[in-house]
């Protein structure tokens, strides 16, 4: 949701995540063909790619306009056959006291559309642990009730829709990986009224996400057995099962 929400940088990983993975547990399985969409003005995915030397993991495509969700056959098309995985990265807002601006909100909704309009899209809402996070996201909530009864929704889009535990400090966490951090205690109950459900995976606010873009590397290349991998590879095995394909 926030300009500090960390969208992008979980927009990345979990790209990178999901391009490490093969397409089915088979031995002789490819790797999956995974797509990253800018559609961002502010460019992050796009600045991020710029900095890397390594082969790429994953496709990086800008495409900063209101018609995603019309132009996703194209978006999908790839020269070696269609994406497996399609990430976007759509535009931040707070909802109030700071609205996303008119321009952008138009492609966050079409970004909404096209997760929705998917039988395996997933909509994620990344909120920090904040009472500002926290209290607000009227206008996101608005666009995703409009996007929820759209006529071209897949079944099930309002449980494809939800919340992550984003840049929550580490200064509370316990060595006790059983003891929940008070911080994210607090903020499950704030959010146990929200409309939307929420992910157990928690991302935490720590230095690999941080210095990993310096090098145009996701954090499971970065610090391939840190803690921040292990979040995102949590993440991206959750995100999974929501879209319906861990079954």
């Amino acid at each position: 949701m926030g300009k500090s929400s960390g969208k992008t940088t979980n927009a990345v990983n979990v790209a990178g995540a999901l391009a490490q993975r093969p397409v089915s547990p088979r031995p002789s399985s490819r790797k999956r063909r995974v797509r990253l969409v800018n559609a961002d003005p502010q460019g992050s995915a796009a600045e991020w790619a710029a900095q890397r030397s390594e082969a790429p993991l994953f496709d990086v495509v800008d495409h900063i306009e209101p018609t995603i969700h019309k132009d996703l056959p194209r978006l999908l098309a790839g020269p070696d056959g269609p994406m497996d995985d399609l990430v976007i990265d759509a535009p931040a807002g707070t909802g109030r006291p700071m609205t996303i601006p008119d321009g952008r909100i138009r492609i966050t909704r079409s970004a909404i559309l096209a997760a929705i309009a998917d039988d395996h899209g997933v909509v994620v809402a990344p909120v920090t642990p904040s009472p500002w996070d926290l209290w607000a996201g009227d206008d996101l909530m608005q666009v995703l009730e409009e996007a929820w009864t759209f006529a071209g929704a897949a079944p099930r889009a309002r449980t494809r829709t939800v919340i992550l535990l984003n840049r929550v400090s580490t200064r509370e966490a316990s060595s006790d990986q059983r003891q929940v951090p008070k911080i994210v205690r607090a903020a499950r109950a704030r959010l146990a009224e929200a409309p939307l459900p929420l992910l157990k995976t928690v991302i935490h606010d720590r230095q690999d996400y941080v210095q990993a873009p310096a090098y145009g590397l996701t954090v499971t290349e970065y610090a391939p057995r840190g803690a921040a991998a292990a979040e995102v590879l949590a993440l991206t095995t959750e995100l999974l099962t929501v879209a319906g394909e861990n079954k």
